[in-house]
């Protein structure tokens, strides 16, 4: 038996049958022994039902055996780039096999797709903020070290060599956007970026045009994250533009944004709290409607070729996102949500 099991061990008895007991951890010793946070084994339990420890007399948690091996086994396969809602229910022999594919793989592949043992993250953006704070959760070489919301707060604060990993959020991406991450990346001397966009121009993200970037299109969950930190390769997608009749364009004045991106964040963190789930839902869709009403507005003023398409563009959806505004400030009245 280790020292760190005989330190950190809080051992109870339950007795199983004639002759027959067996050892109980508390989520301390448990959380040292598989290298997850206490929090996150809490919410793997809440959320997915991974394990379901047995209760002291005071309430507190008692892990088995079985269950430090089942959660062992999940932390291996999330660090490897499986998510956890796709393996929590698995039984322990189906987790056993899939962890015996990922080791074989790895070592016909020497190197590939792994994090440095200590990757030091930066991140830039709001939406995405849970997304990669769960990453640092599941992944201890993955620490988060500083968060802003804007790419040049970033630049001024962190010293050169402080950072490994830079993940920066953009709605809209453009080409002197990519330049300005490539630009950081070299100036904070960091050996890649992942950028999480919703809306991009074609050339953008074309194989070969962008150097040392991973292009992520949002929504991204963890895991994403995590293997694309670790890419050797950058990620790009595609799609054609369709055929659109003749815009036609009114007069009217294109409607100030009612809710700022922070409030938008701040309804989807109260919303998980309450039963209901319209107000995180609304606030999801109008974080992509105005992202792409910034996209509709910047390509209006870079292409002079369908500038008249993009005014078009950038009217309707200001004028369908202030109607979804106005859903939004019903509901919260509805629900008695400040923010």
């Amino acid at each position: 038996m280790d020292d760190c099991t005989l330190f950190d061990r809080h051992a109870y008895t339950s007795i199983m049958g004639e002759g027959t007991e067996e050892e109980f951890y508390e989520i301390s010793a448990v959380s040292r022994l598989t290298g997850l946070s206490k929090h996150v084994l809490r919410v793997w339990e809440k959320r997915y039902g991974v394990v379901e420890p047995d209760r002291s007399q005071s309430q507190r948690r008692l892990y088995s055996q079985g269950d430090i091996h089942r959660l062992t086994l999940l932390k291996s396969l999330v660090d490897n780039g499986h998510t956890i809602s796709s393996v929590a229910n698995l039984e322990i022999s189906a987790l056993e096999e899939r962890l015996t594919q990922v080791l074989e793989t790895k070592s016909s592949h020497p190197g590939r797709d792994r994090l440095p043992e200590d990757c030091r993250v930066g991140f830039v953006g709001v939406q995405a903020r849970i997304a990669v704070r769960d990453a640092a959760d599941v992944c201890p070489g993955f620490t988060l070290v500083a968060e802003f919301c804007e790419l040049s707060e970033l630049v001024e604060n962190i010293k050169p060599g402080y950072l490994d990993i830079l993940v920066v959020e953009a709605g809209s991406l453009f080409p002197d956007d990519v330049n300005a991450i490539q630009t950081a990346v070299e100036k904070l001397g960091a050996r890649r970026a992942v950028v999480i966009y919703q809306f991009a121009s074609k050339e953008v993200i074309e194989p070969g045009s962008i150097n040392k970037i991973t292009a992520l299109r949002a929504p991204v969950t963890s895991a994403e994250i995590l293997l694309a930190s670790a890419a050797d390769v950058s990620l790009a997608t595609r799609s054609e533009a369709a055929e659109l009749p003749e815009p036609v364009l009114d007069d009217s004045p294109v409607p100030e944004r009612v809710f700022s991106a922070e409030q938008l964040h701040s309804v989807s963190k109260i919303a998980s709290v309450i039963q209901c789930e319209c107000p995180r839902h609304l606030a999801s869709l109008l974080s992509g409607l105005a992202a792409f009403e910034e996209y509709s507005r910047q390509c209006e003023n870079r292409n002079e070729a369908d500038a008249k398409l993009h005014a078009f563009l950038y009217q309707e959806t200001a004028n369908c996102r202030l109607r979804m505004e106005k859903a939004l400030q019903h509901l919260l009245e509805a629900e008695n949500i400040r923010i």
